[in-house]
């Protein structure tokens, strides 16, 4: 008698975190980064220096600084200014040095893993396209897929800020021909766009991206438990379901695409959502699947990044045929392309956040002098 197909899902899940290395010496270390504990010797004289200057600043900042001889007193304002600024810049550097071998250590172990399982590594990887909520399109118009990459470069570290990527990939791990796409990509994303730039909902994120067989709709399914994007998105494109999935996930499809979303998110694919990516936001934007999870510190590393391959591998399997199935009717092409108003959801504006916010403000303003005037009057 065959056992269900989700014992053994969950075998596989257990059998891969198991498989991560629980233990990275510290000679390793040395032999795969010497740089790195020289580094941190460097880091801890500017963690030396960095107590010098605190201290500074906190006898510049009491009343003993008046105490000081009078030949002193009129440089202790850029001395105050100076041990402020450079405390601050040598704490940073000082703690980014000293934790170099413990980078240089996860490192190693997320490498051995993916030679494990077939998988290449990359410390700093490519970084993601800017494709959707996720990665911080925005406004930018898409990319058509054809111009994606050009010169051997791809397209998003280009000069044009339209596409260029506002986020780097680290500790990438990834499979297929062509990195900047490839067949699988599990990493760290951090946003290193400026304070012009629309950011996505997280600054820092794990993530995995794999491709699909065509484009579909764009799809957001929110999970409750990772952050909610209720800020993002507007209420007038969340669907409801039944059972126990709208306790877990928000999903939002683009209007008039609510059918065609239940016709990829059948029973069987809710099922799998439910018992193997409920902690993660999912979304799907033209041919790719992107997760996001709110765990991409180091001591997450052993659990999430072997969920995040195993769901690769069950969600591939359930999702495989509605896809290759799927057909737009709105669209020229049904079985390849997606009309356009299924491209993309719609997002809220940034004027309707600031009116909400400037409501919000002036509510509170001018709720002490609403109040004083009802018991005056009443």
């Amino acid at each position: 008698m065959n056992e269900p197909s989700e014992y053994h899902a969950d075998e596989r899940l257990a059998r891969l975190r198991a498989e991560w290395p629980r233990y990275v010496s510290w000679d390793a270390v040395r032999a795969d980064d010497p740089e790195a504990f020289r580094m941190a010797a460097r880091g801890v004289w500017l963690l030396g220096a960095a107590v010098l200057a605190t201290v500074l600043w906190l006898f510049l900042s009491s009343d003993l600084a008046d105490s000081l001889p009078d030949w002193i007193k009129w440089v202790s304002p850029l001395l105050y200014i100076a041990s402020l600024w450079g405390g601050i810049i040598l704490w940073i550097g000082g703690i980014i040095m000293v934790l170099m071998p413990s980078d240089a250590r996860r490192a190693i172990a997320v490498k051995q893993f993916g030679d494990a399982h077939g998988l290449s590594f990359m410390r700093f990887g490519f970084a993601p396209p800017r494709l959707g909520i996720l990665f911080a399109e925005g406004t930018a118009a898409p990319l058509p897929k054809r111009l994606r990459t050009f010169g051997g470069k791809p397209a998003w570290q280009q000069e044009d800020p339209a596409h260029k990527s506002l986020y780097r990939s680290e500790f990438t791990l990834w499979r297929g021909d062509a990195a900047f796409e490839p067949e699988l990509q599990i990493a760290i994303a951090s946003f290193q766009g400026s304070k012009s730039d629309i950011a996505g909902p997280r600054n820092v994120f794990r993530y995995m991206t794999m491709p699909l067989a065509r484009d579909l709709p764009h799809l957001m399914i929110d999970s409750l438990h990772n952050g909610r994007m209720n800020a993002v998105l507007p209420g007038s494109e969340k669907m409801t379901f039944e059972g126990d999935f709208d306790r877990h996930f928000a999903v939002y499809a683009p209007a008039g695409y609510q059918r065609d979303a239940l016709e990829l998110l059948t029973p069987d694919v809710m099922v799998c959502l439910l018992d193997y990516g409920k902690s993660w936001d999912i979304e799907v934007v033209e041919d790719r699947l992107i997760v996001a999870s709110s765990k991409p510190y180091g001591w997450s590393d052993s659990n999430e990044v072997p969920a995040l391959l195993h769901f690769a591998e069950v969600i591939a399997g359930e999702l495989g045929h509605q896809v290759k199935t799927y057909t737009d009717p709105r669209s020229a092409r049904p079985r390849s392309q997606i009309a356009k108003q299924g491209r993309r959801l719609s997002k809220r504006t940034a004027g309707w956040s600031t009116l909400i916010l400037f409501a919000i403000v002036a509510g509170l303003l001018a709720f002490p002098h609403v109040l004083g005037w009802f018991l005056d009057n009443f």
